[in-house]
């Protein structure tokens, strides 16, 4: 009997321990579950389901619009590297996401910081090439595949849509920006016809220099999506240009964006180019402000409202606000 009972408690154990075997093993799975994708190096084996993503290639917009969280950003003003664009502050705030410097690449990411918060995935851009490897040294690390204008923004949010399954979501979201875009188009067009347009940017850094848009920031919005005219002058095929004052003379627009640091023409309004600008004499000059204009138009949903602002100015006759 004695025997019978050591060998039904020997066969308990086994059972049991077996049982605690399996458990471990089937949580150890779910835990060092990975899949394999493709970024701008080549094949990146990632966890399948990231919990503490660090993003630091400006792609706050696109995660946020996919429902994927992240518990830090580098989605910042491009002057400070701190300022969260007002627009994502209550996002940031309600889910404590922590700063991590901007992803433009003009200043340093705070790798100490991003080590500190155990990432087990991290997004970055080209612009960060630099770190790319102390980045990859403290989690899986994808790069988006982009040129560094940063102008191929729906193909950036594509590939992050492939990345996390979240192609429909994308797709649908691009459909319903572009359906947007025209209903904006067409109420731009009821006030101001087939008349032409140009938007420009006195250099933050160097003074006296202007940039003139053409396929990037508010240019995209003016002449790619909304297909607004854009007038003699205005570059073709490139983000833009920099040019200095004299280059107004070659602008021969009906209404004209002006971008700087106070959302005024200071100085410029002195040149005699400006005064012969069209746009001036008419009295279609929309100012808006470079910070704004920088935190805004260049990721997804910062496009969106800030080509309805664009278009609010223009409809209004008021500047970009």
């Amino acid at each position: 009997m004695k025997k019978r009972l050591i060998m039904l408690m020997v066969l308990a154990l086994a059972v049991f321990l077996s049982g605690c075997s399996s458990q471990s093993g089937g949580l150890e799975n779910v835990a060092e579950e990975t899949r394999t994708v493709k970024d701008m190096k080549g094949e990146v084996v990632i966890p399948a389901n990231p919990l503490r993503i660090v993003d630091v290639s400006g792609s706050a917009d696109e995660l946020t619009i996919m429902g994927i969280p992240f518990i830090a950003s580098a989605n910042t003003s491009m002057f400070d590297g701190v300022t969260v664009p007002e627009y994502l502050q209550s996002y940031f705030a309600a889910n404590k996401v922590e700063v991590v410097g901007n992803y433009s690449g003009t200043m340093d990411l705070n790798l100490e910081k991003i080590a500190e918060l155990k990432p087990d995935l991290i997004i970055m851009n080209i612009r960060h090439e630099k770190v790319y490897e102390q980045l990859k040294a403290i989690a899986p690390t994808l790069m988006l595949s982009d040129d560094i204008n940063f102008v191929n923004w729906r193909g950036r949010f594509q590939q992050l849509g492939q990345w996390f399954g979240k192609e429909a979501v994308v797709t649908q979201w691009l459909k319903d920006f572009d359906a947007r875009a025209a209903e904006l188009a067409q109420k731009v067009k009821e006030v101001a016809g087939g008349e032409t347009f140009a938007a420009i940017e006195a250099n933050s850094v160097h003074f006296g220099s202007y940039y003139a848009y053409r396929t990037a920031g508010p240019g995209e919005l003016l002449f790619d999506e909304m297909e607004l005219t854009p007038s003699a002058g205005v570059p073709e095929k490139v983000w833009g240009e920099v040019v200095d004052a004299e280059y107004f003379s070659r602008i021969d627009a009906d209404h004209l964006f002006f971008f700087s640091d106070d959302g005024r023409p200071g100085e410029t309004e002195n040149s005699p180019a400006w005064q012969n600008l069209k746009a001036v004499q008419k009295g279609n000059v929309y100012y808006g402000v470079n910070g704004q204009q920088y935190d805004m138009a260049y990721t997804p949903k910062g496009k969106l409202l800030y080509m309805e602002k664009l278009a609010g100015a223009i409809i209004n006759h008021t500047d970009v606000k």
